[in-house]
């Protein structure tokens, strides 16, 4: 029998959460603009999970934009407190990125930082781990997409 791994994040009100079934596919640290607007913090940690194990609960606010990708990336946020808590990304068949800091129980680590040309100034990154000034490198992409493109 295999075990599922269960987690849960909420905002800071507790108005908006989730409810989170597996484990992520992919963790990482984002840079960009859009991201950092949207949290109001300089980088965001991120945990990316299939669309199918995660469900949301409550009221939320969205902000639809375009990704470097030319898809639509959308952002979500408590209507009460306004916590930025998650976004769904289009180019990964609306996976869920999921702010590591508001998953519990949870383990955050990182296997690379993206968007590090956008990297806010001040903010230092660990030595040894991958970064890439844009979108993940190439073998890091395709993995990423063909993991929730694949996924049955």
């Amino acid at each position: 029998m295999t075990e599922t791994t269960k987690s849960s994040a909420s905002c800071e009100c507790g108005a908006l959460a989730m409810d989170i079934k597996g484990a992520p596919v992919i963790q990482l640290v984002c840079h960009c603009k859009d991201c950092r607007s949207f949290s109001g913090t300089p980088y965001v940690d991120l945990a990316f999970f299939y669309p199918a194990g995660c469900s949301a609960h409550g009221q939320s606010n969205s902000t639809t934009m375009k990704g470097s990708s030319g898809s639509d990336k959308t952002y979500y946020s408590c209507a009460s407190c306004q916590t930025a808590l998650y976004a769904t990304v289009a180019v990964l068949n609306g996976a869920f990125a999921i702010r590591a800091n508001l998953l519990a129980p949870f383990k955050f680590e990182p296997r690379l930082h993206i968007w590090t040309s956008e990297k806010a100034d001040g903010v230092t990154i660990p030595a040894g781990i991958t970064q890439s000034p844009s979108v993940p490198p190439k073998e890091i992409l395709d993995t990423m997409l063909s993991s929730f493109w694949d996924k049955k």
